[in-house]
């Protein structure tokens, strides 16, 4: 689904993480879906910035990509040998329709036979090259090229320690340098963040905040690695100190050729430092562009809304701020199809509604005071029952009750009624109303719904959203497709 490169470092397939929630009772364990299928390439000497709400799982794709934490499923390819890469991410295009969400793997069961053999290529290289498939002690090796540098530089850096010592620890551990080439080094280093060589003999809790973001960079570029995972980097400093750090940065990376996956929550410092964004809601990527892109020609709701909060003096082109209704649902219990749909402003029948987001609108309906008609109904609601397992909704009426047409067909004009309303969307996903069997309730069954993925919409454009679900780039499709047009 990403297009392969010649200088692609870092490549991220299918990426998932789940926490387990424990729970004395059996019953109430469940798992934290902080990273739920998450794709997308880095290329050499590029910036690529990952944005989102707090929650979102940005830290912990960054610490996953690191393999800090082991990952659930899906995989991890770091510096390869262009050809290998690229062959590996042709592949992993390929076999992209084989896709089960299910099983959080490739159906190999639907691979064609003609394409067995690749198949078991793409596997063979895989198992040889993903990080999140080799063991700790194989990936030792590559930490010198991957290195992060954390959103606290106070709790990251070891209080009992000088700063020569700090800075020369991964030297020590991860290079051949000698005692003489480490001092060397560590001269050099020490300018190249604007700090003098006195600074080495001074404890962390010497410096300023500043100060000791300065020296968690000198300690992450010592042993020269080629990717630094760069957590909220500035979010604890002052706008001024964060204008220097992000100074460094840029002319670090200009200078020893470094990519950056640099998370923040802070839109204008992401603007500035990177080369693509990624926009990510409840564990997943919604969007990937270009900056300007992304801020200038944004297509995802969610970022419409994210990027609608950014503070402007310009009277000019001030944005309507768009604020989105209800709170960010739980990772532990997400949404059906589109994780975004419950609060999106354009959300479509099939975007995943199901019966639990139609209770409450139920009970509104059934309100005298919204719909007088109401009062008409012979018999009164007694409950509510959703059962998400069945996709359905049951209406009880109580014990010897039998609906009869008239109710029947009373419920169904209010739920026509609400559907023609502005926040009616979620009656337009009910498929159908009908009696129990033994006639004592009604039975409301909602659509199927279908789940968005990743797609390149325009060239290097990539949303997940239906409303732009067709299949990849596509030069004949319209540059402007109109809120909740369904696109063929």
């Amino acid at each position: 689904m990403i297009t392969s490169g010649e200088h692609v470092l870092l490549f991220v397939s299918h990426l998932r993480k789940y926490f387990k929630q424990s729970s004395v009772f059996k019953a109430l364990r469940t798992e934290i879906r902080a990273l739920d299928d998450v794709s997308f390439a880095l290329l050499e000497g590029e910036t690529l910035g990952i944005v989102g709400e707090t929650g979102c799982g940005k830290t912990t794709l960054g610490r996953a990509v690191l393999s800090l934490i082991p990952a659930t499923s899906g995989d991890v390819y770091f510096n390869l040998p262009a050809e290998e890469m690229s062959r590996i991410m042709e592949l992993d295009r390929k076999f992209e329709p084989y896709y089960d969400p299910e099983k959080a793997d490739f159906d190999e069961s639907k691979i064609p036979a003609d394409l067995k053999g690749e198949f078991e290529e793409f596997l063979k290289l895989r198992k040889k090259n993903s990080l999140t498939r080799k063991k700790q002690s194989a990936i030792r090796g590559l930490r010198r090229f991957m290195q992060p540098v954390f959103q606290d530089p106070m709790s990251s850096l070891d209080p009992r320690k000088l700063v020569k010592d700090i800075i020369a620890e991964p030297m020590r551990l991860l290079t051949d340098l000698s005692r003489e080439e480490i001092t060397d080094k560590l001269l050099q280093i020490i300018k190249d963040i604007g700090l003098s060589a006195d600074h080495l003999y001074r404890f962390p809790h010497e410096f300023s905040g500043g100060q000791r973001q300065r020296i968690g960079i000198a300690r992450a570029i010592s042993i020269e690695p080629k990717l630094l995972v760069l957590d909220e980097p500035t979010s604890a400093l002052d706008v001024s100190v964060q204008a220097q750090i992000l100074n460094i940065l840029k002319d670090l990376q200009f200078k020893m050729g470094l990519s950056y996956l640099f998370i923040s929550h802070h839109l204008n410092v992401i603007r500035i430092m990177s080369d693509r964004v990624a926009v990510m809601y409840l564990g997943k990527v919604v969007e990937l562009a270009s900056t300007d892109r992304i801020f200038e020609e944004m297509l995802h709701p969610y970022t419409k809304a994210l990027l609608s909060a950014i503070p402007t003096i310009d009277i000019e082109s001030k944005k309507t701020r768009i604020i989105l209704k209800g709170e960010i649902p739980s990772p532990a219990n997400p949404p059906k199809g589109c994780y975004f749909h419950p609060r999106c402003p354009v959300a479509m029948r099939n975007c995943g509604w199901s019966p639990r987001d139609l209770r409450e609108p139920l009970r509104i309906m059934l309100d005298p005071t919204r719909n007088p008609e109401v009062t008409d109904m012979k018999y009164t609601v007694e409950e509510i029952i959703s059962n998400e397992a069945e996709n359905i909704i049951e209406v009880n009426f109580g014990e010897n009750v039998t609906v009869d047409q008239d109710t029947l067909k009373l419920f169904k004009d209010l739920i026509e009624k609400e559907s023609l309303m502005d926040e009616g969307v979620v009656f337009k996903a009910i498929d159908t109303v009908e009696r129990s069997e033994d006639g004592s309730k009604i039975v409301i069954t909602m659509i199927e719904p279908d789940t968005p993925k990743l797609k390149e919409v325009r060239k290097g454009h990539f949303v997940s959203c239906l409303i732009y679900d067709y299949n990849y780039y596509d030069e004949n499709k319209p540059e402007e497709i109109e809120y909740g047009q369904e696109v063929n």
